[in-house]
């Protein structure tokens, strides 16, 4: 009954090595100064008091050490006549037994239920059975020493490896008295013994039970504890996201500022959203860290985790990742949640790591809790942005029709005025000639309002592309212009109508640009996909930057600039080593399905 304090050893980890130690994020938070959390799982921690040591597997009971000096007490007084006697190899035995005793003291051994500790146990009480029938069986100075080895065995293993044990030394110790003492001495002797060791090892095997189950409410207790403390941390940090969310309709700053959030919550090493294009029914990536370049995939050509997440309402958590198996080329795990908004796919959020198993449950808890949210902001930042290009539109057509019901009217009466007054002067031929002139500059203002007006009303729509736009608009400046015109616009498909429409806002800037300034003959306009990006081309063969005076921050060209910055676009204006000016507009694949 080695009654020693017990060593804490950790155990080999019996369970699945992604949950080793458990987190408590509450005081984590407090313990890093308040800073925001960072999605720290149960792997982070090394708690292996709590999650190492399987139930049962270390357990508090007495100490075993008075027992161990009672029994050396015990066999040093009845060793006292065999040591007067000179029976000195009883002197070496209790000296042997005294330095055992010291060791056991000082290096206990643990209370695990444990191969190497029922061993050590056996060889224990084997040597201490020995040492009996070697000296005397029942009646030896050392049969104390079976009792604290007997409750060592009952507190570590249990009372049934506790009385195992005494039966055989019982049997052993009894069958060798009888023979040295008469049988029915040596029966009623070892049926003392038997009943001593038989209490012994009910008491100790009891106290074994209750630890057990202390140990077990103890650690019901603090998973319960653990799981609510995980539970209310990711409450607080998905209310952090709800009260952070975006305000702006901006779909850039939709997508900054949710990514900013995302990265202060949970650590990766690759972050990347994509947005559907329901017309192509293809993910583009809207933004990328962490990784140098992302291409667009087929919504069916997704890579493993995504597509899963695409046909799945939950959050899909991958903790061993393939070679290449992840959207970044050197992901070993992700967390992969559809973006969505009423009831429609807009998109899929993913974050990566290069290690296994680099995210708990929390983490994937904090990413499906911000996906909800994080769709619904981007299709109204979509939507918010189709009702501004429609509203533009509509504040055109209005604009158009108060010029030709106010202004037109006043041109066309002005007209008519001056019309009279020639018929009034026919006599002064002077003045005639004046009016005549006025009448030609009135009636070149009315073109000039009446093609502001068709140009105003001239757009991308659901049923006009762009070519067709572009090539109606230079018909009309064939004609009013007298230039030669070419327009080869091919695409395979319609781009989405806002950027349909912004191309060809932009395009009929530099036509006009060129109409009024360039004194060219001849205009093309040519746009094709190349390598992915749009590319759309307006060229002359006018005089060129130089001689048009053209200034940087004309209206004009601003706005030009910052229609280009809208799509991500990148705008050239460059003078043509033959002659004239070229416009070029680069739209790369990303904003084209945006």
């Amino acid at each position: 009954m080695a009654s020693e304090p017990q060593a804490e050893a950790p155990l080999a980890d019996g369970g699945d090595s992604r949950h080793d130690g458990l987190t408590w994020p509450l005081v984590d938070r407090r313990m890093l100064d308040h800073t925001p959390p960072t999605g720290r799982d149960r792997r982070s921690l090394d708690d292996s008091s709590l999650s190492r040591t399987p139930l049962g597997a270390s357990l508090s009971a007495a100490p075993l050490w008075p027992f161990r000096l009672v029994a050396l007490a015990g066999a040093v007084v009845r060793a006292i006549p065999d040591l007067q006697d000179g029976r000195w190899h009883i002197a070496a035995v209790t000296a042997v037994a005294a330095l055992y005793t010291a060791y056991a003291i000082f290096h206990p051994v643990p209370y695990r239920n444990e191969e190497s500790v029922r061993l050590r146990i056996l060889v224990e009480q084997g040597i201490n059975t020995a040492t009996i029938m070697l000296s005397g069986a029942w009646a030896s100075p050392f049969v104390l020493f079976v009792i604290p080895t007997g409750m060592l065995a009952g507190f570590a293993c249990g009372a049934a490896y506790s009385a195992i044990i005494s039966v055989v030394i019982v049997v052993a110790v009894t069958t060798q008295h009888a023979l040295e003492v008469g049988t029915a001495s040596g029966v009623q002797d070892g049926m003392m013994w038997a009943a001593l060791l038989a209490l012994m090892a009910f008491t100790s095997g009891l106290a074994h039970n209750t630890a057990r189950d202390a140990d077990r409410q103890q650690k019901a207790a603090l998973d319960r504890v653990s799981r609510l403390a995980e539970a209310n941390s990711l409450l607080f940090a998905l209310q952090r996201v709800a009260q952070s969310l975006p305000a702006s309709l901006d779909l850039d700053d939709v997508l900054d500022s949710t990514v900013a959030r995302l990265r202060s919550m949970v650590r990766y090493d690759a972050l990347i959203v994509f947005l559907h294009d329901p017309v192509s029914d293809r993910m583009i990536p809207a933004r990328t860290i962490g990784m140098t370049d992302s291409i667009a995939h087929s919504t069916d050509d997704l890579p493993h985790g995504a597509l899963a997440a695409v046909g799945s309402p939950k959050t899909v958590r991958i903790d061993s990742l393939p070679r290449g198996g992840g959207i970044s080329p050197d992901a070993r795990s992700g967390v992969y949640t559809a973006l969505r908004a009423r009831g429609s796919l807009i998109g899929v959020l993913a974050v990566e790591s290069r290690e296994e198993a680099a995210f708990g449950q929390q983490q994937a808890e904090v990413v499906h809790g911000l996906s909800e949210p994080f769709g619904i902001a981007i299709d109204n930042a979509r939507m918010f942005l189709r009702i501004r290009s429609l509203a533009a539109a509509e504040e055109r057509s209005r604009i158009a029709r108060d010029l030709h019901d106010h202004v037109g009217s006043s041109l066309a009466m002005i007209g008519f005025e001056v019309d009279r007054a020639i018929s009034a002067t026919a006599d002064v031929p002077a003045h005639q000639q004046m009016l005549r002139d006025l009448r030609g500059q009135v009636t070149g203002v009315i073109s000039e309002v009446r093609d502001t007006l068709h140009d105003l009303r001239t757009d991308v729509s659901d049923s006009r592309d762009l070519a067709a736009t572009a090539r109606e608009f230079l018909d009309r400046v064939q004609h009013r212009a007298g230039l030669d015109v070419t327009c080869d616009i091919t695409l395979p498909d319609r781009l989405p109508l806002l950027v349909e429409r912004e191309v060809w806002q932009i395009a009929r800037e530099a036509i006009v640009n060129v109409e009024r300034h360039a004194r060219a003959q001849h205009i093309e306009v040519r746009g094709a996909l190349v390598d992915g990006t749009f590319r759309l081309t307006v060229s002359d063969d006018g005089v060129g930057l130089d001689h048009t005076r053209a200034r940087s921050d004309s209206y004009g060209l601003i706005g030009m600039r910052e229609r280009a910055e809208r799509l991500d676009a990148r705008l050239t204006l460059r003078h043509r080593p033959e002659g004239g000016t070229e416009m070029r507009i680069d739209i790369p694949e990303g904003s084209l399905h945006s």
